[in-house]
């Protein structure tokens, strides 16, 4: 991947990183955010693990979004 996919993946991790955490956190999302947690978990995480691995380690996922949504490789490890 060029130096430009790189920091393209980057950005959409970063962005992707923002979303999951607001839907796993965020206090306006009150009685349904079972509901979006379940949609970040699963439309976006593993959108994001994907972004993340594409920066090639310039960018590592979040330790809160990895403790609550294991990536599936560490699954099948567990």
């Amino acid at each position: 991947m060029s130096i430009i996919g790189e920091m393209h993946a980057e950005a959409t991790a970063k962005k992707l990183e923002k979303i999951i955490l607001s839907a796993m956190k965020g206090g306006r999302w009150g009685s349904i955010r079972s509901a979006v947690r379940g949609f970040a978990k699963e439309e976006l995480v593993e959108w994001y693990y994907e972004e993340c691995g594409e920066t090639w380690g310039s960018y590592k996922p979040n330790e809160q979004i990895l403790k609550a949504f294991p990536p599936k490789e560490l699954k099948k490890e567990i």
